[in-house]
């Protein structure tokens, strides 16, 4: 995929063979979750990663050891004519950078690490010793840089949410200005030095902090004429649909708005898994670059409703958005089956032969949306089953008895004539259909639309796809609605896909657009990292073993983090943590305070469990 430029290019930055920025597409890597103490380990999984199609691999470089091991594994992938680029990823100790510095393409390190005064702890700065910490980084900072330009290494500045340096907290917080200061300060070092070969990043498992951070970290690039390349992702994604659609909401959000040079989704997953959803994003980005939107602009500064709607039933004002989801008429072992009865409102297309049968399908008295024909024919004055109509019915004026109408309209619909009968409506709900298969700019048109007309309804998202790969249906349409739900636009979405008879896939995927933006919380929030070589257990068994037993715990979130390097800054919106303390040990946390430390691996659940009960947030499935 081409990069879509914003008012100017970036550099072009060399990583080995491979040029970020600039006129090149955006850029896919992965990172090695092997040991990099492991040659045979890391060289295989590094195959695997190029086979897979990533242009660049990172390698977790903890000590020394593993610092100087890189030239024995570059010495085998060469020999073996394996040349993808190499990234050495590097946190606390400047030291091991600079050795990494002479043997890699490029080096990732954290500027949270440099500076740091001894005995720090909590500590606030005064000016003047701020100053002076400024200044040991600066100096430590310059050596690395002598370094990279004589080995024509490249630069990754590596900002992550959760690591930021104390003397930044003291004056910005832990904030996505704080994420941008703390980045611009090593950018200077770089321009006072006249080194350029520089790529940035600014990551945060919290979508909504990473994609303010990166659009201010654009912005202030740009005022100054510091244009260096974007490198975009969302740590501690997860893996499953809640990796994929978290991902794709962060990195989707701001490829649309033409931010991006380089892209690496991270799940909790092996590493070669993350270059086919990638690649999908791209590929769908691509497709609609010629409709690129810029709807999650204002994100942090309003996070108001773009299209402010009164409440109509249980939409627009303050409710959190609902979901619609289809009906399946199927029998399972003798009894109906619905793949969809958590959604809000359950949509009966005519398959199933009595709406009665919706409560043996779901359980319980559901909300049932039929079309308008039907409505007349069959329910009229039914509590609980709506209409849904289109234009041309809704001004004939058959339903005014429905205490509740859903009106389907694409935006040439919008004539005056049914915005002027809509404008004083207040049992209407608009469902926006688009007729684009890139509908993100459409959509909002249509709110602004509404608003310019003094329609103030909630507006429900509608939009079918037609794929039978679910991965590819979920990566799409997290695409497509994540930057409108980040900005607060929108009051529910209805995901339609022609191809798969499983509204479930659907509906579930509505809920995870929502939960990734923070629009609503409907599930317990699991933030999970994506294993590297500082990992000494097993995270993918771990992720699974806690999720089969929290998931039903809806409003908690709980962070499954390989090692102490990023996890407990990672999690600090968690309720709850299961962090990796050494092999095979974990430490326990509740919000950011150690509760147990170094609890063997096969008791930790238990133990996770036991930790929640105690502190009245269990509750039985």
């Amino acid at each position: 995929m081409k990069r879509i430029q914003y008012s100017k290019a970036t550099r072009e930055v060399m990583v080995g063979s491979v040029g970020i920025g600039g006129s090149n597409p955006v850029r896919v890597q992965t990172m090695t979750s092997t040991p990099t103490s492991d040659t045979t380990a890391t060289v295989q999984q590094v195959r695997r990663i190029a086979s897979a199609g990533a242009d660049i691999v990172r390698m977790t470089v903890r000590n020394k050891k593993e610092a100087e091991n890189l030239a024995e594994i570059k010495r085998v992938l060469r020999a073996g004519n394996c040349h993808i680029p190499l990234v050495a990823d590097v946190h606390f100790n400047p030291a091991i950078a600079e050795i990494a510095a002479a043997i890699v393409d490029k080096v990732r390190i954290n500027p949270g690490n440099y500076g740091i005064s001894p005995g720090r702890g909590r500590t606030v700065l005064s000016d003047e010793a701020s100053r002076e910490e400024l200044q040991a980084a600066k100096v430590a900072f310059s050596r690395l840089l002598g370094i990279c330009r004589s080995h024509g290494t490249a630069l990754r500045i590596g900002v992550n949410h959760g690591s930021l340096s104390p003397r930044i907290i003291d004056r910005y917080g832990n904030t996505p200005e704080g994420m941008v200061n703390s980045a611009m300060e090593f950018l200077h070092f770089c321009a006072e030095e006249d080194f350029h070969e520089v790529v940035v990043s600014l990551k945060s498992s919290n979508t909504l902090v990473m994609v303010r951070a990166n659009q201010m970290m654009a912005d202030y690039m740009e005022q100054k004429g510091l244009m260096y390349p974007l490198h975009l992702g969302v740590t501690e994604a997860g893996e499953g649909e809640d990796g994929r659609i978290r991902s794709v909401a962060g990195i989707g959000t701001l490829l649309s708005a033409g931010l991006g040079d380089t892209i690496r989704v991270s799940l909790t997953e092996e590493p070669e898994r993350e270059i086919p959803v990638a690649r999908k994003l791209l590929r769908h980005i691509e497709k609609c670059s010629g409709k690129r939107y810029n709807a999650a602009g204002d994100i942090f500064n309003s996070r108001q409703q773009n299209h402010t709607a009164f409440v109509v039933e249980n939409m627009g004002g303050d409710k959190v958005p609902v979901v619609i989801g289809g009906m399946a008429d199927r029998e399972s072992d003798g009894n109906m089956e619905a793949a969809s009865p958590a959604a809000d409102y359950l949509f009966d297309s005519g398959l199933t032969s009595d709406i009665s049968r919706a409560k043996l399908i779901t359980g319980k008295d559901p909300k049932i949306i039929v079309t308008g024909s039907r409505w007349r024919d069959c329910y009229q004055g039914t509590p609980g089953i709506f209409p849904v109509t289109g234009g041309k019915e809704y001004l004939s004026g058959h339903f005014s008895s429905a205490p509740l109408l859903f009106l389907q309209a694409a935006i040439n619909d919008l004539t005056g004539e049914l915005l002027a009968k809509a404008a004083v409506d207040r049992k209407l709900v608009f469902i926006a259909r688009s007729q684009s298969p890139c509908p993100g700019q459409e959509m909002e048109q249509f709110t602004s639309k509404l608003k310019n007309n003094e329609c103030h309804q909630p507006v429900i998202f509608k939009q079918e796809y037609d794929t039978d790969d679910g991965e590819d249906f979920q990566i799409s349409a997290a695409a497509d609605f994540a930057p409108l739900f980040m900005a607060g636009v929108g009051n529910g979405i209805w995901l339609v896909n022609k191809a798969s008879p499983n509204p479930g896939l659907c509906v579930s995927t509505a809920f995870s657009i929502l939960q990734s933006t923070r629009a609503r919380t409907s599930k317990t929030e699991f933030i999970s990292c994506p294993s590297c070589g500082r990992t000494m257990f097993n995270i993918q068994k771990a992720t699974a073993a806690v999720k089969q037993r929290t998931s039903h715990l809806s409003g908690l979130t709980i962070a499954v983090m390989g090692c102490i390097v990023n996890g407990p800054g990672e999690m600090a919106d968690a309720d709850y943590g299961y962090v990796g303390s050494g092999k095979g040990m974990v430490s326990l946390y509740k919000r950011q305070a150690v509760i147990k430390r170094n609890v063997p691996e096969e008791k930790a659940v238990d133990e996770l469990i036991s930790l929640i009960r105690e502190s009245g947030d269990w509750v039985d499935a």
